[in-house]
């Protein structure tokens, strides 16, 4: 299974320009997610689904640091944790263009965030992979 559609949002302040790439390749998915900066790009959407706007994968924040959630049908939302780390302190994020407080084990390096998105991509599901979801 493949993905759908993928989102790449570009903030220049308040302004967001999105770009939607149909189809896209893993390794266009992949790239996209390295090219999170924390900053100006800070958030994509992939969607296994075209017609279902209500399931999607979010990987957030960028350069090194990333919050990986997402929703099914938006009735759960799944957020990747890390069950060995505590939550506190909070780390300090941009996702959506908004700086914000995460829990400490939501946050994700480069590895572990391309194995959920390899996972997504894969089966269109939030697990496996040896990875560990929470309802949030």
């Amino acid at each position: 299974m493949a993905v759908a559609r993928m989102t790449v949002c570009e903030w220049q302040g308040t302004s967001v320009k999105k770009q939607v790439i149909t189809s896209p390749t893993l390794a266009q998915v992949e790239a996209a997610v390295r090219r999170l900066d924390n900053a100006g790009f800070n958030d994509l959407y992939l969607e296994p689904i075209a017609e279902d706007t209500e399931s999607w994968l979010c990987v957030g924040g960028g350069a090194g640091r990333y919050l990986v959630s997402g929703a099914l049908s938006n009735l759960r939302f799944p957020t990747l944790v890390d069950p060995d780390r505590q939550a506190h302190p909070a780390e300090e994020l941009v996702v959506g263009g908004q700086e914000g407080s995460y829990p400490r084990n939501q946050i994700h390096d480069l590895d572990t965030t391309l194995r959920a998105v390899r996972e997504f991509w894969s089966q269109g599901r939030f697990g496996g992979a040896g990875l560990h979801w929470i309802d949030a």
